[in-house]
């Protein structure tokens, strides 16, 4: 997987940069932290799948299931920063980077739920009877 910025470490660089300013209030350091992270939890939640694979092939229904709360973190997230950008001085490209990083995480999670629904359709044909049907040998002389 991927290798992200932390959003709380982009924050940190912000605020010390004098983007946030001296008026950064308070509840948005402490919003923005624990949407932030509620959102590294949901990553270290994927991390571990991507880890406990060892390299081989994920399966994609565990991944889409486990994808769909990063997914709602991230956009709880991107929602409380554009909603208090100017309140909270949050810089333009802390929010356009969460948006490059969920857009890929929306687009992976998206193949892996296709791919998913996809062999649920296969395996519920197979059991029904609908998979391939493989043509009996011709009995009899040739």
């Amino acid at each position: 997987m991927r290798t992200r910025f932390t959003t709380m470490a982009f924050l940190a660089l912000a605020v010390g940069a004098g983007w946030a300013g001296p008026s950064f209030a308070q509840s948005c350091n402490e919003d923005l932290q624990k949407l932030s992270q509620r959102r590294e939890a949901e990553l270290e939640t994927i991390n571990a799948l991507v880890k406990a694979a060892h390299g081989k092939q994920l399966d994609p229904s565990v991944f889409c299931a486990k994808s769909a709360p990063l997914n709602a973190a991230e956009n709880a997230m991107i929602g409380y920063m554009e909603k208090n950008k100017d309140w909270c001085q949050i810089p333009d490209e802390a929010i356009s980077q969460l948006k490059v990083n969920h857009a890929k995480s929306i687009a992976f999670a998206g193949k892996a739920c296709t791919v998913a629904a996809q062999i649920k359709k296969m395996k519920e044909q197979q059991a029904n009877g609908g998979g391939p049907q493989v043509q009996p040998l011709p009995a009899g002389p040739l």
